[in-house]
Order: C-alpha cells, then sequence, then structure tokens
C-alpha cells in the first residue's frame, strides 16, 4: 500500500520528502519495468517521484530501496547479498556522494567506499555533535591503508603518531568540548588549493593527494557561525580521511600548531566566514589565504612586512565579527602577534599585544588568554636583548607567571604557567616544592598537555626504587624493550642531535660502552622533531647501541612518559631493571656503572 510505502524510512540520515497526511491520501503506488527491472514507485499526485523500490535480481524480492527529493534521488539502501536487509548505502543528487557499507547490517555504517573531502568534515562535525566516537574513529585510516598510499617512512611515521592520538584523544574531546552541540549544522568546507606528494621520483602515479588546514564551517539557529579546525585530509582511494584531532576556537586547550602535509611547519590561521551568508569577510580571509602562502620560504624584512599586513587584516576581521567568532578572531591576532614577538620578526609585536590587551575589558574572557602570551612575549623579547641579564629576565618571567596563576587559576594557561614555574623549581634544587606543583598540575588539570608532562615529571623524580619499563621502535623500524636487558645494568640516554651537551655524553657513553660492552646495555632515546636530522647524524656518526625514535621530540610521548623537560637526561638501572640513578651527569657515569656492576 501507499501508507506501508512511505512509512519505510533510510537506514542512515538523509533529507527526503516525507508527504503530510493530506499529500499521502492522493499519493500512488505502481508497478514499473525498466532497464531490466522492476520496481514498486510511489508518486505524488502531480506525477513526482518520491519512492522507488526496486528488484533488481529478478527474484521478486526489493534489494534497493531509493528516496527522493523534489522529484531526485538523494539516498539508496542497497542489499547486495540478498537477504532482505540493507548492508550498503548511498547518497545521491543533491545529497552528496557518499557511499558506506554496513558489513553486519545493524543499521551502523562499518566503513566507507566513497567520502568526497566535504563529506570528510561533515562527518566530523556530525560526530562532535552527536557525540559519536565510532563515527569518528571510522574515518580515519587503517594502518594497511597508512602504508599503502605512498608516504614516505619519515612522514609516515610522523602520520601515524598524529592518527594514533586522534584515535586515543577523540573521545575525551567530546566529554571536555561544548562548542558543538546537537543543533549544530555543517555548512560548507574552506581550504585552499590541494597539493601533491610524488609516490616516485618520477612523480608517475598514485601520488599522496591531500590538503592541508582545512576548516568546517557550521551554524547554529540563534548562535551565529561558527567553526572546527580539521587540519590535513588525504585520498586514500575513494576516501578522504582526517589525519589529526579536529580543533576547536574555545576547545579545552589553545589550538595547537597545526601538522602540516606540503611544509615543514604549519602556523596557519583557521578561516571562518560566521554565517553562512557573511560575504563581507570575504575579501579579508583571501587576503589571509595570499598572504600565508606568500610567507612561505619568506625570511627577514619581507617577512616583517607580511606579519604587519596579516596583523592590520586579522584586526578588521576581528572588528566585523560577531559573539563567538570575535574571540576566535582575536585569538588568531594574539597568537599572531606572540609569536612574532617571541621569534623577533615584527619589531612592534610585544607593543601590539599589549595595546590589545588593555583595549579588553577586565572580564573579558580574553584577558587571561592575553595574559599568558603576553608573559612568554616579554620573556622571549627580554632575552633577545644585547646584554641581557639571563637570570634577571627568568626571574622577572617567573614572577608574572606566579601573578599570572594567582589572577587566573582556572585558566587553561595556568597548567602551562604551573608547569614553567615547576620546571624552575626542580632545576634549581626545589624538589619537593617541584613535586606538589606537578600533583596539583596533574589534579587540577587532567586532561591537558601539562598534566602529561607533570605525571612523567613525578614518575621520573619518585623513579628510584622503582622498576622502569619503556618501550616503543627503534629508528631503524624494530620494536623494542628494556625487560629484553634484563640480566645487564642499563644507562637510558635522552638526547637530540641540537643538543651540544648531549654530545659530550655520547662520546663518554662510547668508551664506557666499549671498555665494558659485555656487562651493560645503553639505550638511546633519541627527541629530535626531525627524523631526517637524526638518520644524517647516525649515518656520519654510527651508534652501536639502539635508539629509540617516535615524531614529537619533547613533546612526544617518549618524552611525557617520564616528564623528560631538559636534555641531556640519563637514567641507570640495576640488573632487575630498578633505577638507582634518575639524573645522572657524565662525570659521575664510570663510578655509577661501577658501582651497579658491583652489586
Amino acid at each position: 500500500t501507499v501508507a506501508y510505502a512511505l512509512g519505510l524510512k533510510p537506514k542512515q540520515v538523509v533529507q527526503y520528502d516525507i508527504p503530510d497526511d493530506t499529500e499521502a491520501k492522493t499519493a500512488t503506488l505502481a508497478m514499473e519495468k525498466a532497464n531490466g527491472m522492476t520496481s514498486w514507485v510511489v508518486r505524488s499526485s502531480q506525477g513526482i517521484l518520491l519512492r522507488r523500490f526496486a528488484d533488481t535480481s529478478g527474484d521478486r524480492v526489493v534489494d534497493q530501496w531509493s528516496y527522493y527529493k523534489d522529484g531526485i534521488e538523494v539516498y539508496r539502501d542497497l542489499d547486495t547479498d540478498h537477504n532482505t536487509k540493507p548492508d550498503q548505502c548511498r547518497w545521491l543528487g543533491g545529497a552528496g556522494s557518499r557511499w558506506g557499507i554496513d558489513s553486519n547490517e545493524d543499521g551502523i555504517l562499518d566503513r566507507w567506499k566513497i567520502l568526497s573531502p566535504e563529506e570528510a568534515t561533515a562527518e566530523i562535525v556530525t560526530a562532535l555533535a552527536n557525540r559519536d566516537e565510532s563515527q569518528f574513529q571510522r574515518l580515519l585510516p587503517s594502518e594497511a591503508e597508512l602504508t599503502e598510499v605512498g608516504f614516505n617512512q619519515e612522514l609516515l611515521d610522523r602520520v601515524r603518531t598524529q592518527v594514533k592520538a586522534a584515535k586515543e584523544r577523540f573521545g575525551r574531546l567530546l566529554q571536555e568540548q561544548k562548542e558543538v552541540t546537537p543543533e549544530t549544522q555543517w555548512t560548507a568546507m574552506l581550504a585552499g588549493l590541494p597539493g601533491a606528494l610524488p609516490k616516485s621520483p618520477e612523480g608517475e602515479f598514485d601520488d599522496v593527494v591531500g590538503y592541508d588546514n582545512v576548516v568546517a564551517l557550521t551554524e547554529e539557529v540563534n548562535a551565529g557561525g561558527g567553526q572546527v579546525f580539521i587540519g590535513s585530509l588525504v585520498r586514500f582511494g575513494n576516501v578522504w580521511r582526517p589525519l589529526d584531532l579536529p580543533q576547536l576556537p574555545s576547545g579545552s586547550e589553545t589550538m595547537a600548531e597545526s601538522f602540516s602535509l606540503f611544509s615543514p611547519k604549519a602556523d596557519s590561521v583557521a578561516f571562518q566566514t560566521g554565517d553562512n551568508g557573511s560575504e563581507k569577510l570575504q575579501p579579508f580571509l583571501e587576503q589571509l589565504r595570499a598572504i600565508e602562502q606568500r610567507m612561505q620560504g619568506t625570511t627577514g624584512a619581507d617577512i616583517a612586512k607580511l606579519l604587519t599586513k596579516q596583523v592590520q587584516v586579522l584586526e578588521e576581521v576581528a572588528k566585523l565579527a560577531e559573539g563567538n567568532e570575535r574571540e576566535f578572531w582575536l585569538r588568531q591576532l594574539a597568537e599572531t602577534l606572540a609569536a612574532a614577538a617571541q621569534e623577533g620578526t615584527m619589531p612592534d609585536a610585544l607593543a601590539q599585544l599589549e595595546s590589545l590587551s588593555d583595549s579588553l575589558p577586565a572580564d573579558d574572557p580574553l584577558k587571561s588568554f592575553l595574559a599568558f602570551r603576553l608573559a612568554s612575549a616579554r620573556y622571549a623579547s627580554s632575552m633577545q636583548k644585547p646584554g641581557a641579564d639571563i637570570e634577571d629576565v627568568q626571574a622577572a618571567w617567573l614572577e608574572e607567571l606566579a601573578l599570572f596563576v594567582e589572577a587566573y587559576p582556572e585558566a587553561k594557561d595556568a597548567a602551562e604557567a604551573m608547569l614553567q614555574i615547576g620546571i624552575a623549581d626542580e632545576f634549581s634544587g626545589k624538589e619537593e616544592i617541584a613535586i606538589e606543583r606537578y600533583k596539583q598540575i596533574a589534579e587540577r588539570f587532567p586532561s591537558s598537555a601539562s598534566a602529561r608532562k607533570a605525571s612523567g615529571a613525578l614518575r621520573r623524580l619518585q623513579a628510584v626504587g622503582q622498576s622502569l619499563d619503556l618501550s616503543g621502535t627503534t629508528i631503524d623500524g624494530k620494536k623494542l624493550s628494556l625487560r629484553a636487558f634484563k640480566g645487564k645494568p642499563v644507562l637510558v640516554h635522552y638526547w637530540a642531535t641540537w643538543c651540544e651537551p648531549c654530545k659530550v655524553d655520547i662520546a663518554r657513553i662510547r668508551e664506557l660502552q666499549e671498555k665494558y660492552q659485555r656487562d651493560i646495555a645503553v639505550v638511546g632515546i633519541a627527541l629530535d622533531g626531525d627524523k631526517s636530522s637524526l638518520q644524517r647524524f647516525l649515518q656520519a656518526k654510527p651508534l652501536n647501541w639502539p635508539q629509540l625514535y617516535e615524531s614529537g621530540g619533547l613533546d612526544g610521548r617518549l618524552a611525557e612518559e617520564l616528564g623528560v623537560l631538559t636534555l641531556p637526561t640519563m637514567l641507570l638501572l640495576d640488573r632487575e631493571g630498578v633505577v638507582v640513578e634518575r639524573n645522572l651527569m657524565v662525570t659521575d657515569l664510570e663510578s655509577s656503572l661501577k658501582s651497579v656492576l658491583a652489586d
């Protein structure tokens, strides 16, 4: 019957025509044959297509359910194994081009067969809005896809780290974020031109194709427009997938530096337009895009000119924006000025940042955001002055951080301020005070990056007498755990190629390893941010002990696990894997080795 046919619903969410009771009474149901298949077709009284349920296999059982909007098919459920249950679904016409697979036929998609970049960003927004972790997880690339797509080894390692972190942290993001609600709707994807990385030197085919700095634009009734920073999207076959955790302008943490496929470091501005019809911002957004492209590879006076222009455009955008958008753009302006002040690339950046802070009322939520960046910018600017007294500059900085924590104890940046004070306490010999401060960070800001470092620092400071099992992947791709060396004392050396004192350590470790090679084990943990620099160093000066490596440097997992904050750092374990030294100096290295070998 017509009523039964109109009562059938798509397995997935889609906008389609649903006649009201009056329209349904005048609709018709008829069997039609076309293209070698039989269909039961529902049309309105005006003859407009509403539904088509087809038997494509000729077994007199429906295996294709089609739904229409304005007479155009927008969605199709498919029963490809002919057991009367849909196992695939397709969005068509104006509804998009997605094609999903529901392998176990439970009504929940298991994977994507086709997904455009625009629809990938829409899926991310919907996952945030619906608090649906599985919806985001199925967007991320599998290990097989990562391996096959064509990344070089260095980039593959970086991408693996990003994807792993996204998998682990999305659930926490859902719990913490409040910006994207069930009423939030995706409106558009904003991105520049896609880029390509040749899979082979000849660039024949199977290039890695993707976008950097992608933004999903959103809107909410009575709340205006917003944005979700997606980061990089990559094409895996016919499916576009994200590589990173989405970021929100007012989320639980400061917007992190974006992962980038096509440049070594992306300090990009995320673009948004406010409500969907906000054409007044478009010229400025185009200017920002153009400025950012020109900044790639620019230095010296030219970068200062571009930064000045970028700041001017950001100021105009912030004036035009409203509500949450204004806050987002002011944050972008503050971040740009703070970075320029710290890097010394724009002479009046600090003065402009101070002026921006002074222009805000005392109760503005951005006050704390600006106060922390001002403290960091003043510190960096003072350190750059000729003849600066380092101790005085550091003391002034720590005092400003302490005042910041006192004034804004609940601010997200308070965790980082407390961490910096804790580091200063630790390395000035006030370890008990540092331990208490690290505990406070872990307890008060448990989901922050600062808390991960503080928790690791606690483990390190309290490590003596405790068993330690570190594991990871070596620079040549082998799995390694400290457990493998049980029965021998183990020296663990955290270092990086940019750390000159680390190289002094390495020379001494090399001597002692040759002297005690059968009696001790050495494991290096390389905290270079750039894997290629590490590989070049090891090729020029090979080390005959294993080197654990993961991307992220001092912000990566290997450093965070023990809160390694400065380099070099050395720990010594006894034959049972128990820590006997947690801050070993190179001058004491041989005597400590002799002591542990004598036990």
